[in-house]
């Protein structure tokens, strides 16, 4: 039953809060800081393995300084007293004349706000990594300003502790009565309010755990205590005002197309309630829960990110989920996980990370795009396993694979399947690194928003005022934070990712320093500091060989024993280290070829975990075709011949040059090309015999994608079949699998018995063809 209107209006009329014995923020803020808290309060800090703070691990030379120092000198010249400009318009406070909003998004429309949070949050990410006071006295200027206009707003608000951009009724008025949606009408319409009072909060509460700023904790706490009051009595001032906000409001507001998206909003509240220990806020948190449709689907692991009219569940959910939207949100439901226990929202976590990788990944490590018969939204998650009917010239939104990364991260402190790591792995190096261009610019942060995959596509950089640009600062101010984790008796060290990196393990008494040049290097050198029992798990990238040389460990220069290191593994090296000790890691980067998962011809380069574009538009707006398995020897290498080495970190295939997607340039790419193989060919000999596909009821789409069937009858060619074994250790192994294959090929009735004895016996006969 609601509550009376009369009560409640009562209790906002006073600005007082119906929980008698909470406490203000500032007497919480110093109660927090008195206690001995644990270095990190963040995602992870109970869990079985939990991260190192920034603070602990300082990054060398290579690729993630060098786009960290580009990201840090925007920060550091940009004028951060634009960002209080609205919030001071909001609170009835003066502005120095002249000063500009930042724009683009941060001009007064109804987003406005967001930004100063994600810049709070680089700023304190800034200072925390080399120790710069220059971003520590931007930072703690910004949270004395905010905290003063937080300070104005007393007495005027609905409920006390408000802080924004923008005045609270935009952010009261996406729930009841009047449950506002997405437009332009700074009146009537709002856009993702819990969204922006999320970015705020989360940027202070980094403020906090990075640089000790008490005065962030109070200014979040109050907004805590705000958003409490906000989401269970409401808009108690609002003439039709129903009474308090039930579940049924909730689930109607979260499930509202951009007018509900709220980040990841649960995520700060739950580490609120961690911090205080007030319960409270870990209601404020689950209030969050997107019960209506999306949360219950990914607890029973139901598919529903994209619907038709007639499977559609809820009120307002459009049938294509808007994919930014909804990844932070399962972030948040892992911390509600971590600080309560409840299983359901680490499983709903889980599977909802499933549903998109692999099955809506595209090469970099992006989702999200338009595809035949959908609406014309980018932005939105694709059907699932519809990859190569989805690459489209924009889609692949930047902050939705930042926002994954997190994801992929944070389900690793709680179940260590490496297969987390090689997709963070695959998202920095590609998207994240590409993210940001190679220019020392202070006028704008040089991001971008899309990723696109078409043939011939460029990336626009720039993006002040935008979600990508946001996320974008934080991206390039923290690459350090995932290179090691620890378990949480502190008996063993995670190696997850290989880059020029000191880590100081204090409380262990260890310093391990890292030394690479990745990714021109594809050795690394680990040293010990410190001495003690000391397990170290060493990650196998799941792109490594699977030969033994794919992955080779020397510790101080002899073979490290145990098990033959396995792609897609952690190898551990269990010992009782002295100072001095060292770690030698080879994994040489091999050229690696992956298919799109709903049709196998659409294809990708890779060196090691390096997408590698074609430069250009060699198929003038179509995908640019390449036949490559003539080439190919015994070892199954591509480099040999078919995609071999041009210059530093380049390469060449059929006249066309190949470069890493991080190179942060506007140039026209293509990252995708199409594989034409007409014949069976072993080297230069032809057999004649046609290179026919098996039927994988490929594409096979829970959605239809117009003009095309599902299931449909595309699949593995015979040399695909022939070749995914490779390599072969000697050429008897090589017929043997044609042998095989050819004899299936046979069965399903794609090669008659003539063909089957003619492609077996040219391989046989093409032993001085393959060899190496």
């Amino acid at each position: 039953m609601r509550a009376s209107a009369v009560g409640m209006a009562s209790v906002a009329a006073t600005g007082s809060s119906p929980v008698a014995s909470a406490e203000t923020p500032r007497a919480a803020a110093a109660r927090v800081l008195g206690q001995n808290l644990p270095p990190d309060v963040g995602a992870g800090s109970t869990a079985p393995i939990r991260p190192f703070t920034l603070n602990q691990v300082a990054l060398g030379p290579g690729l993630f300084q060098q786009k960290r120092d580009l990201m840090k000198n925007f920060i550091r010249h940009y004028d951060h007293r634009r960002f209080l400009v609205l919030f001071n318009n909001t609170a009835g406070r003066p502005n120095p004349p002249g000063l500009a909003v930042p724009g683009g998004w941060e001009d007064g429309g109804l987003l406005s706000g967001h930004w100063a949070g994600h810049y709070l949050t680089a700023l304190a990410q800034s200072h925390v990594d080399q120790d710069e006071q220059v971003f520590k006295d931007k930072l703690d200027w910004m949270v004395g300003e905010l905290g003063e206009c937080q300070d104005a707003l007393m007495g005027k608000t609905v409920h006390p502790g408000y802080l924004g951009a923008l005045p609270e009724d935009v952010v009261l008025r996406a729930g009841p009565p009047r449950f506002a949606q997405y437009g332009g009408d700074l009146s009537t319409n709002t856009w993702a309010p819990w969204y922006t009072q999320h970015k705020i909060m989360r940027g202070l509460l980094d403020a906090f755990a990075l640089t000790g700023s008490q005065r962030a904790l109070e200014i979040a706490l109050g907004m805590a205590d705000w958003a409490h009051l906000a989401l269970t009595l409401g808009d108690v001032r609002h003439p039709d005002y129903p009474g308090s906000v039930t579940r049924d409001d909730l689930n109607l507001m979260w499930d509202t197309y951009i007018a509900g998206e709220y980040g990841g909003a649960n995520e700060v509240f739950a580490e609120i309630c961690t911090l205080t220990g007030d319960d409270r806020h870990l209601q404020t948190a689950k209030c969050f829960d997107n019960r209506e449709s999306l949360f219950g689907a990914c607890v029973d692991n139901r598919d529903i990110l994209v619907t038709t009219d007639a499977t559609r569940p809820g009120r307002r959910r459009p049938n294509r989920l808007h994919a930014n939207t909804h990844v932070p949100n399962f972030v948040g439901y892992l911390r509600i996980f971590e600080r309560t226990g409840e299983e359901e929202y680490r499983v709903a976590a889980k599977n909802f990370f499933g549903m998109v990788v692999p099955h809506r990944m595209f090469a970099h490590g992006g989702t999200s795009g338009n595809y035949p018969g959908s609406n014309d939204n980018p932005e939105m998650f694709q059907n699932r396993d519809n990859v190569a009917n989805a690459i489209g010239s924009t889609g692949a939104e930047s902050c939705t694979t930042y926002n994954l990364l997190k994801l992929a991260r944070n389900l690793f402190f709680f179940d260590p399947d490496p297969a987390y790591l090689d997709y963070y792995e695959r998202g920095l190096v590609n998207m994240i690194a590409g993210q940001r261009a190679d220019t020392d610019t202070v006028e704008d942060p040089q991001l971008v928003y899309f990723q696109p995959l078409t043939p011939g596509s460029s990336r626009d950089y720039g993006n002040t005022g935008t979600c990508c640009g946001g996320t974008g600062m934080e991206n390039h101010t923290k690459y350090q934070e995932t290179i090691y984790f620890r378990s949480a008796d502190g008996s063993t060290l995670w190696v997850n990712l290989y880059a020029a990196s000191t880590l100081t393990w204090a409380d262990r008494g260890f310093t391990v320093t890292q030394r690479t040049d990745f990714p021109r290097d594809h050795r690394t050198t680990l040293t010990v500091h410190g001495s003690g029992p000391l397990d170290i798990k060493l990650r196998v990238p799941g792109w490594v060989s699977d030969t033994p040389r794919g992955f080779v460990v020397l510790v101080n220069g002899r073979p490290a024993a145990g098990s033959p290191a396995r792609p897609g593994s952690y190898l551990t090296l269990s010992r009782t280290w002295s100072p001095g000790d060292t770690i030698e890691v080879s994994m040489p980067f091999a050229i690696r070829i992956e298919r799109a998962i709903d049709r196998p011809d659409t294809q990708s380069i890779f060196w090691g975990p390096l997408l590698m574009p074609i430069l250009g538009d060699p198929g003038a707006g179509s995908f640019r075709e390449l036949t490559l398995y003539r080439y190919l020897k015994l070892d199954g290498d591509y480099s040999t011949a078919a995609i071999t080495p041009s210059g530093d970190q380049t390469f060449t295939t059929a006249g066309l040059t190949l470069r890493p997607h991080y190179v942060g340039d506007a140039q026209p790419q293509s990252p995708y090309f199409r594989r034409v193989e007409p014949d069976v060919v072993f080297g230069t000999i032809n057999t004649g015999v046609p290179n026919r596909k098996r039927d994988d009821n490929l594409p096979n789409y829970d959605v239809p994608v117009q003009g095309v069937d599902s299931p449909g009858d595309d699949g593995l060619t015979f040399l695909d079949v022939v070749w995914d074994a490779a390599p072969f250790a000697s050429h008897g192994d090589f017929v043997r699998r044609v042998k095989q294959t050819a004899d299936d090929w046979v069965s399903a009735g794609l090669f008659s018995g003539v063909e089957r004895d003619t492609v077996i016996r040219y391989a046989a006969e093409a032993e001085r063809e393959l060899r190496p």
